[in-house]
């Protein structure tokens, strides 16, 4: 086949990730009005093969993963290798590790020089829990010096990556964060989606999303909520995640009391549903994926709760809705939290009609429910603090994102 027959770019999705899903399609979305050829190869869950379909984007199912030892991996990384052969793109853009060994195992087999850009999307807590840490490293120096173009979102990110590759990080290009402008369509009130989720419909909703969490993390996360359960015991923790061990997690939230106030949410492929039923979403991680699950909260309203020194305050420390704790302290994060819920009960008045007083003043402004009634009678409460809800996809438009990412293509493919 002839190079005039190659002509797609491939987006790559090795492993299921919300986050890296929504970044996808709305840049596929906007690559495609350019009148690029786009196919996304991934997991396909329902929600994003229904946003390509929109754009008119080759949604194409990635093979099924066969285990997690060494054997399963190379034979993970054969059969994706085998998709991206037959596809013959011009392009890959490989979204994490997995997609960018499947990428290169493809290029040797094929024998023809097809660019690979590489989102590490990396997590230093999965080298860290692994006993094979020594051989994944160096499986992930291998992938990093053979892709011809590393990028990331944030110079958090590269400091991460340089944990485990000086070079790759020098080299890595930054590429921001591209979030759609629109909202998917939701036919269910709150109350309903949380009945389906399993939370309790009039509760004020603290959560985090630990499937992209160290148990490190989790474990700091429930001491919050066990401290901020002291004050307010009316609150509800839920913990979502869909590829999370349970057992273990119930464990940690007995330990500290919280089995009366924690719910385990798996949101299957309704994550924007079970995150837009959170009031505040609580991001321990320090790079990748905060800023996308931030950007994908603040724009469904929710509150954000993080740390000093992460991608959260890099990128969004001025955005109204956002909290910052002092890293690894429980009581600063439980402070932070409180802050957080008395904020957005500030920010409510029976004639302020905002995005976010539909969805949590009924929580958070009630004191027979929840005691926040000091926040409300406090003195100084005027228009002043009502402020207007953050609209993240005007900062981090896809794009923005995606014209840096064609600049990076382009001169792979000896366009500009």
């Amino acid at each position: 086949m002839s190079d005039t027959d190659r002509h797609e770019i491939i987006q790559v999705i090795g492993n299921p990730s919300p986050p890296a899903e929504e970044e996808i399609a709305a840049l596929a979305m906007v690559f495609r009005q350019w009148a690029w050829d786009v196919r996304v190869l991934a997991p396909m869950t329902r929600p994003l093969r229904r946003q390509l379909a929109a754009a008119r984007v080759h949604a194409q199912e990635a093979p099924e993963q066969s285990g997690e030892s060494i054997i399963a991996r190379w034979h993970n990384a054969r059969s994706l290798a085998d998709s991206l052969a037959a596809a013959r793109p011009v392009l890959i853009h490989a979204h994490d590790f997995r997609a960018g060994l499947g990428a290169l195992v493809n290029r040797s087999a094929v024998g023809e020089e097809v660019p690979v850009v590489l989102s590490p999307h990396f997590r230093p807590g999965r080298i860290i829990e692994d006993p094979r840490a020594g051989l994944r490293r160096r499986g992930y120096r291998w992938v990093l010096s053979r892709a011809d173009a590393i990028v990331v979102e944030t110079e958090t990110q590269r400091a991460q990556l340089a944990q485990i590759d000086p070079r790759a990080a020098e080299r890595a290009e930054i590429v921001p964060y591209g979030i759609s402008a629109g909202r998917p369509e939701e036919t269910l009130d709150l109350g309903r989606r949380r009945q389906i989720l399993g939370i309790t419909p009039s509760a004020a909703v603290v959560g985090c999303v630990v499937d992209s969490m160290h148990v490190d993390e989790v474990r700091l996360f429930l001491d919050a909520a066990a401290e901020v359960c002291m004050q307010y015991p009316s609150l509800e923790f839920a913990l979502l995640g869909s590829d999370v061990d349970r057992a273990r997690y119930h464990n940690l939230a007995h330990e500290r009391g919280l089995m009366g106030a924690t719910v385990f949410v798996d949101p299957g492929e309704r994550f924007i549903r079970a995150l837009s039923s959170l009031n505040v979403l609580v991001t321990p991680q320090r790079g990748w994926p905060t800023g996308m699950l931030a950007l994908q909260a603040l724009k469904e309203n929710v509150g954000v709760v993080g740390f000093e020194g992460s991608e959260l305050q890099e990128i969004l420390a001025d955005a109204p809705r956002v909290a910052l704790a002092e890293p690894g302290s429980v009581s600063s994060l439980a402070s932070a939290i409180i802050r957080r819920l008395h904020e957005a009960a500030e920010q409510m008045a029976p004639d302020v009609q905002e995005p976010e007083a539909a969805a949590v003043s009924p929580f958070l402004v009630s004191r027979e429910s929840y005691d926040l009634g000091e926040a409300w009678d406090r003195p100084g409460r005027t228009s002043e603090k009502r402020r207007k809800p953050h609209d993240p996809t005007r900062e981090f438009s896809a794009t923005r994102a995606a014209r840096a990412l064609i600049s990076v293509y382009d001169r792979l493919l000896g366009n500009g």
